[in-house]
């Protein structure tokens, strides 16, 4: 019956006329604690009092507690789904609930809004566990008496006076006060409390195992009954934050929290100060003051309800596994952990944390699927903004399901093992700034369906396996500045509505299938700073447009089937940042422009293996003072190199940058004079 009780997926929940009815046999079960009921994971062994409770399947949905009753004979439908069915009664039952109902004054708005009508001997419809948890626990609407308050540290609660009454108890609630100064009732609590967390998490087994995270996590808190200031199990407010408290002690010793970088509390000194975790302050005092990535922030962060709302663990040298724990901070916004050595997968209870907007684990060691349908499927994260997991070893596909993250700006999972294809619904994500997924398996084309991103800044796909053209739809994205599209078979042309993207700032489409020419449109791109077309199949001449990307750095065409002559004003004034001119490697002819030397900053300009003529131009004095390579091999070009050119050569006085330069003046293999006549050059060709 325990694992049973695991694979419990809280489907559906009892009607509210049961609900209200099974109240007295809670409080009866609260009474059977007080007698000596140990853990939750020996339930079944009751006192004999206590066994009328066998046959019921209580669950109160409030906050996260599950409360300590039997769930016995009621486990499981069957239809085998194994899910809570509501039980069947009498019409006289009925009447009895709902006069428990009248009396005691429990609320109808509660009824309508977090149950559904009672229909006699009717299963109830599937409703979202994790919406109702997280309603009732963050907008505590309940007209019960109950809120959440934030206390500086675990208070005693106080006890209450004993009392003898042969009345019936009333219904209640809320779970049965006991002795809270007892601190086997505060550990009995305890461990029913962890027990129950165990069971939505999955991890119940793991309290069987000493050595487990979740284990000790419990051993710790549950000592904790025996401090200065006892941790408080009985008042309902604190039932949420104690489960938070053992989530973090569970990531504590599941991360090698002894061994981190900031926070870490080795042999978990309750006397240790704020910074430092597992002391026995508030835990949202536990967050240490760092300055790291991105400027300074705090480790741990609590909302006004003493909710964890943010974790931000970078760079801490943390080691181990993210715990299932994670899904019991139902408020968190925000986790950040990259820069670690986490392993293992990502918990699918990832998915119970409703509001989560910031995931962030990039440069770890985490493995299996990326995106699980728990979170990334249909009834997974709606907030989510930022999902961040590059540099790890995950697998898996881009679902389908993606398209549901409407809210996502950056998605990054580069340098793993995604395989599959791009689904075409990648296109609802119209809030996408930048997608990032270079180093991977991703294959097949890229939908017309990302033309819809409009507000996407940033695609980065570099060695995937890509084919099919670009579709036309993907300059519709005229937000965008960074395109890195390089090493893949991408085939087709280049639009001419590139010259649209008046952002742009870098086009890499290196290493791929490119064919056509290239757009003259490229000099629409005033903001262009780095252009890549290398290897590629490219045609035609170099558009002398080129000459109007005035912010361009980086020009590498090298390696394609460009012909006629090399224009003018790639040297020209107007081009004052270029450093880097890779025209190598094409069918380039004519001359040298004259102007060459013109370029201000210019410091690798390769022009071999063409077919250019003439000789080499003679370059002006304070020309030419940042050159490092020059390359003229492998062409037609004759003549003597100029002594102009050889007194920028860094082995001169006062000489300048140039140590890198080729020419065709080695004599050929049969005799005779060289093409080129060079004094100055560090490697000749014949």
């Amino acid at each position: 019956e325990k694992r049973g009780l695991c694979r419990v997926r809280l489907k559906h929940l009892l009607s509210f006329q049961t609900f209200t009815a099974t109240i007295n046999e809670v409080k009866a079960s609260n009474r059977c604690n007080q007698i000596g009921v140990v853990e939750k994971r020996t339930h079944i062994q009751r006192k004999k009092m206590c066994g009328r409770l066998r046959g019921k399947t209580i669950l109160l949905a409030i906050g996260a507690l599950l409360t300590s009753a039997a769930a016995t004979n009621n486990v499981g439908g069957g239809d085998g789904s194994g899910g809570l069915r509501r039980k069947r009664t009498t019409d006289k039952k009925q009447q009895q609930h709902r006069r428990l109902t009248e009396a005691d004054g429990v609320d109808k708005e509660l009824a309508s809004r977090f149950f559904l009508p009672s229909k006699a001997q009717a299963e109830l419809d599937e409703i979202d566990m994790r919406e109702l948890l997280f309603q009732m626990n963050v907008e505590m609407n309940l007209d019960m008496s109950m809120s959440i308050i934030v206390t500086p540290a675990p208070t005693k609660a106080p006890t209450p006076a004993p009392t003898a009454s042969t009345e019936a108890p009333s219904v209640s609630t809320m779970p049965t006060l006991t002795d809270c100064d007892n601190p086997g009732t505060c550990q009995n609590r305890l461990r029913d409390q962890i027990y129950a967390v165990s069971v939505r998490m999955g991890t119940t087994e793991a309290l069987d195992d000493p050595n487990s995270p979740q284990s000790q996590a419990r051993d710790w808190i549950v000592e904790e009954c025996d401090a200065a200031i006892p941790i408080d199990p009985c008042t309902a407010s604190q039932l949420i934050l104690n489960e938070q408290r053992y989530g973090l002690a569970v990531m504590y010793f599941s991360l090698g929290g002894d061994s981190w970088n900031a926070g870490a509390n080795p042999g978990q000194d309750a006397a240790a100060g704020p910074g430092q975790w597992m002391s026995a302050l508030n835990y949202c005092e536990w967050g240490a003051e760092i300055t790291g990535t991105g400027g300074a922030f705090k480790q741990l962060v609590c909302d006004d309800l003493g909710n964890v709302l943010n974790l931000n663990l970078q760079s801490n040298n943390m080691v181990g596994q993210i715990p299932p724990e994670i899904g019991v901070f139902f408020a968190m916004t925000s986790y950040i952990s990259f820069f670690n050595a986490q392993s293992g997968p990502i918990p699918t209870t990832l998915g119970y944390i409703l509001p989560l907007e910031t995931f962030d684990v990039e440069s770890n060691n985490l493995e299996g699927p990326l995106f699980q349908p728990e979170y990334a499927g249909p009834d997974g994260l709606k907030e989510i903004t930022a999902f961040r997991a590059s540099l790890n070893n995950f697998i898996g596909t881009i679902p389908a399901e993606i398209g549901q993250w409407t809210k996502i700006q950056n998605l990054w999972f580069a340098d793993n093992q995604i395989s599959g294809t791009i689904p075409s619904e990648i296109g609802s994500l119209t809030e996408m700034g930048a997608f990032l997924f270079y180093k991977n398996q991703i294959s097949g084309t890229i939908p017309p369906e990302i033309g819809n991103l409009s507000k996407l800044t940033w695609i980065d796909c570099e060695e995937n396996q890509i084919v099919g053209t670009l579709p036309e739809e993907f300059y519709s994205n005229t937000e965008l500045e960074e395109v890195i599209l390089k090493s893949n078979s991408i085939s087709g042309s280049i639009s001419s509505k590139v010259g649209d993207l008046s952002k742009l700032q870098t086009f890499w489409m290196s290493f791929n299938q490119l064919s056509g020419t290239i757009p003259t449109t490229f000099g629409n791109l005033a903001n262009l700073g780095e252009l890549e077309l290398q290897s590629n199949r490219l045609t035609g001449g170099i558009p002398s447009e080129f000459g109007n990307m005035g912010q361009i750095d980086f020009i590498s065409l090298e390696s394609n089937l460009l012909t006629g002559n090399i224009p003018g004003q790639l040297f020209g004034t107007n081009l004052g940042g270029l450093r880097i001119l890779y025209l190598n490697d094409n069918q380039l002819n004519g001359p040298i422009p004259n102007n060459y030397g013109s370029a201000p900053r210019l410091k690798d300009l390769w022009l071999s293996d063409n077919l250019l003529t003439g000789t080499l131009p003679i370059i002006s004095e304070g020309e030419f003072l940042f050159l490092e390579e020059l390359l003229i091999n492998n062409n037609d070009i004759t003549g003597i190199v100029d002594e102009s050119v050889c007194l920028v050569r860094n082995n001169t006085i006062p000489g300048g940058q140039l140590g890198v330069f080729h020419a065709d003046c080695q004599p050929p293999p049969n005799g005779g004079e060289p093409q080129i006549q060079c004094s100055c050059c560090t490697a000749c060709f014949v």
